[in-house]
């Protein structure tokens, strides 16, 4: 048990160190792509089950649901946990249907 306190310990904090550098220096970074002359924002999105065309909101990040499954997944046990992560991380919402991850990016949202 001491070790997965351990583990949970060592990688939570590289997290927040990781997260603390990055906000720290953020006027460091330029962005790689400057084109402006897209009139569509990359969260714009097509859902293939009801076909919705719109901007779509990630999951994870934006609603209250999927965060209380998280941390009870990290506190009942770490591995449950890191495999919701890794299904559901970048998926988006439909925001008609509320299907999760059954849509595609726009056409015109690609970058040229």
């Amino acid at each position: 048990m001491e070790i997965v306190i351990i583990l949970f310990f060592l990688v939570g904090s590289s997290i927040a160190y990781s997260a603390w550098k990055k906000n720290k220096s953020s006027g460091s970074i330029q962005p790689v792509n400057d084109n402006n002359d897209l009139d569509k924002e990359p969260s714009d999105r097509k859902c293939l089950s009801c076909g919705y065309e719109g901007k779509m909101k990630t999951w994870i990040a934006n609603y209250a649901v999927p965060k209380i499954i998280l941390i009870a997944g990290f506190l009942l046990g770490y591995i449950p946990g890191l495999i919701f992560l890794a299904i559901y991380w970048g998926k988006y919402k439909c925001q008609s249907c509320g299907a999760v991850g059954k849509n595609q990016p726009t056409s015109d949202a690609t970058p040229r």
